[in-house]
């Protein structure tokens, strides 16, 4: 034995040798936490070496080899726990290290503060009662400690992790812990027979510590014990099996009788019989009891096949893959992504999740680049990826950040592509598996042979999405053109009821121009010229080509919008002094009809850049347009309000309204009474008074307001409950100005263009392309 125990150190130094080779080699998934694991290494040789130091060699003959021992223990349990600490909550322990260097530095003073130490020789702990070791409670108490904190940071990974890989890491994290805390008992109990085995515990954590550290897929705990205890129990049912066969053929004396082999025979066929019900029922026991779970391959694809096929819906097809893959897979939850058309040349490739019911129903979508790791396996090697390789493998170390935390936040654990003629179309996404294992390369070949079979399921059902697709853009289309077909019609029918309203326009005070010609030609012929009657003839003579005037410049201040050929002047103006401007010229109008014409909130509006000329014209218009359409004895209001820009900027509006009590305008005229030529009322029954109640122009007023406005950067709209010639529901204007007119609106004014007070009565326009008209034929 002591010549073991002279050897077996020096073979623990030379396979940490080894492994030293082995953590330089392998070790590229976590390199900062190499110097932790080679420090380990470092102690856990010091600790083998010490084994080979004489008895007593240290202080004064009180400190020898047990202390020394115990000393290497402290600080390759230290290391130990820092890097088993690090890989299953992944930061540095500053707890444990900080414990862990009062533990040593308390026990060192400790030893130099006992009189005798007696750690680590023979029956030590049986005399700490009579004699007590200050060096050696510390020690024992320290080993306690770790052997608290080491498993309950393993059992935290372990109930905290998310992956069945990790999980897996813990578990193994917790056997190693759990030996290298038995190996360093052994080893302080100074038995000859118990620290060999101690030192072999110490040798075996380390060495899983550090296959743990250099690869990304440690060693699968839970699966190797589930399969040495099933093997471990058919075993011993099969040997129960063949010894009670053996025991009825020797109770009938089979065993002696040469002739009897027949016998044995029918006996053993008899025992496999029995055999093969019994191993199948304790298969299902044990699989029940540890909670594992066997897909058989060919049953799983074959059930998948069916249901898929089945469907040509898209949105179906991704319900009936979900489902259909956590049945056949036993996984708890899947889902089918979509991929964008990607093509050879894309930069990125995008995914969407349909639908996602954890998104308010609306799609995810997030893109991976065309250098991602996780794209090209998908793309050249076409094999599924696991949540666990794209954050822990080393092949893709290189992945986008953002990429990675998009991909976890789905809660998957396997995405397998989905091709179709060498073409990414799909990703078939599975969560974590209800037995808690990983995935395991057989799980993975039959996810992959899923994700094949969904390629022409998906295509299909993506030329069935897209020929409905086009079927609905088409059919919008084809409401677009019967639109547009009535309002043709519509505006059809306007061209032609304009050119009553203006043949009746004209034809008035043509007659009148001819009637009083006649009359002054015939009172000549007669000598009866009166230069009173002459006078009053001539008079209505000039209101008539006023008329004829009016209408005419309206026309051609219409025609000139539709080519952008009119610019606007802007000065300095009050609002205040453009809306009296406006409203002055109508007040006889309004006290004939008995029509109560108001402007309130003017004073203190601040001074806009304008063409007041115009603008003058366009609020005429538009008042004028109440007055006509508001019974007598009616209201019409005007307010003003500054409105503020948006979060503290400088464009500031001035908002005009315009309300009337008058017959309101039909929604679905709100627009269309802008448009040139349209008016709401029947054309037949026009009337050529200027201020009558529902009389009737030639419909361009509004028009030209309309381009007014907005060639000064504002807006005009109306609103109104509806139309009612009873109930009178009324309607109100809206303009908006700014106080500066845009850039985009032209300062200077084509040649002849220039305005006189005497056009202040004649209509308005902007360059603005317009294709408005209004409800009243101002």
């Amino acid at each position: 034995m002591v010549n073991a125990v002279g050897v077996l150190p020096l073979i623990v130094i030379l396979i940490c040798l080894a492994l030293f080779v082995v953590i330089f080699v392998r070790d590229e998934r976590r390199r900062m936490g190499r110097p932790w694991l080679v420090f380990t290494l470092v102690a856990t040789c010091v600790t083998a070496a010490a084994f080979l130091m004489p008895q007593n060699m240290l202080l004064a003959d009180r400190i020898g080899r047990g202390f020394a021992i115990t000393l290497g223990l402290a600080v390759l349990l230290i290391a130990f726990g820092t890097v088993l600490i690090r890989d299953v909550i992944g930061r540095t322990p500053r707890l444990w290290l900080g414990a862990g260097l009062t533990w040593l530095v308390i026990l060192i003073v400790a030893a130099l503060a006992s009189p005798e130490i007696h750690i680590g020789e023979a029956n030590w702990l049986l005399r700490l009662q009579s004699a007590p070791d200050a060096a050696g409670l510390v020690a024992f108490a320290g080993i306690l400690v770790a052997g608290i904190m080491l498993p309950g940071a393993a059992f935290y990974g372990y109930y905290h992790s998310k992956l069945p890989e990790i999980t897996n890491r813990a578990l193994l994290w917790l056997a190693l812990a759990v030996i290298a805390l038995c190996g360093a008992v052994l080893i302080i109990s100074g038995q000859t027979l118990m620290m060999p085995a101690g030192l072999l515990a110490l040798l075996l954590s380390v060495s899983g510590a550090v296959h743990a550290q250099t690869t990304h897929r440690a060693f699968d705990l839970r699966a190797s014990l589930h399969g040495f205890l099933r093997t471990l129990l058919l075993v011993a049912v099969t040997a129960a099996v063949i010894f009670a066969a053996v025991m009825i053929a020797e109770d009938l004396g089979l065993l002696r009788e040469p002739q009897s082999v027949a016998l044995v025979l029918v006996l053993s066929l008899l025992a496999a019989t029995l055999y093969m019900p019994i191993r199948q029922a304790l298969d299902g026991l044990l699989q029940r009891i540890l909670g594992s779970t066997i897909v058989d391959p060919t049953a799983a694809a074959r059930k998948y096949s069916q249901q898929i096929s089945k469907t040509l819906e898209l949105k179906q097809l991704a319900d009936t893959v979900s489902q259909t893959l956590e049945d056949a897979m036993k996984v708890r939850r899947s889902r089918l992504l979509l991929v964008n058309k990607f093509e050879k040349g894309d930069e990125v490739v995008t995914l969407r999740l349909p639908n996602d019911p954890g998104d308010n129903g609306r799609e995810m979508r997030f893109q991976l680049g065309r250098n991602s790791p996780i794209l090209r396996r998908w793309l050249v090697e076409r094999t599924p990826v696991t949540q666990f390789d794209m954050e822990f493998n080393p092949a893709f170390k290189a992945t986008d950040t953002i990429e990675l935390d998009v991909l976890r936040a789905l809660d998957m654990s396997a995405f397998a592509p989905i091709m179709v003629d060498d073409v990414l179309i799909g990703v078939l996404a599975c969560g974590s598996k209800r037995d808690g294992t990983p995935f395991y390369p057989g799980d993975l070949d039959l996810l992959a042979t899923m994700a094949d079979q969904t390629g022409i399921a998906l295509r299909n059902a993506r030329l069935v999405a897209d020929l409905r697709q086009l079927n609905t853009e088409m059919q919008v289309l084809n409401r677009g053109l019967e639109a547009t077909k009535e309002q043709m019609e519509k505006l059809d029918d306007v061209k032609t009821d304009f050119i009553t309203i203006a043949s009746h326009e004209l034809r008035t005070p043509l007659a009148q121009i001819r009637g009083y010609s006649d009359l002054v030609d015939t009172l000549n012929e007669q000598g009866m010229i009166d230069p009173d009657h002459v006078s009053g003839m001539v008079d209505n003579i000039r209101k008539a080509t006023q008329r004829m005037e009016e209408l005419i410049t309206a026309m051609l201040d219409v025609s000139q919008l539709d080519v952008k050929a009119m610019d606007l002047r802007f000065t300095q103006a009050s609002v205040e002094s453009i809306l009296r401007m406006a409203i002055e010229p109508l007040a006889d109008a309004a006290r004939q009809r008995k029509l109560s014409l108001s402007a309130r909130g003017l004073r203190g509006l601040p001074v806009i850049e304008a063409d007041m000329q115009r603008l003058v014209q366009a609020f005429r218009n538009v008042i004028v347009n109440a007055i006509k359409f508001t019974p007598d004895g009616g209201r019409i209001d005007i307010t003003a309000e500054t409105l503020s820009g948006e979060n503290g900027s400088n464009n500031d509006r001035i908002l005009v309204k315009i309300a009337d009590t008058g017959v309101g305008i039909d929604k679905n005229d709100l627009e269309l009474i802008f448009r040139k030529f349209y008016r709401v009322s029947d054309p037949n029954l026009h009337s050529t008074g200027t201020y009558k109640f529902m009389g009737a122009g030639p419909g361009l007023g509004l028009t030209i307001a309309k381009g007014v406005v907005e060639g000064h950067g504002g807006k005009i709209w109306v609103e109104s409950p509806g139309h009612d010639m009873e109930k009178c529901p009324g309607s109100t204007f809206y303009i908006e100005l700014p106080l500066k007119p845009s850039d985009a609106a032209r300062h200077v004014m084509t040649f002849g263009s220039a305005l006189t007070p005497s056009d202040l009565s004649e209509p308005m326009a902007t360059e603005m392309t317009l294709v408005h008209s209004e409800r009243d034929e101002t």
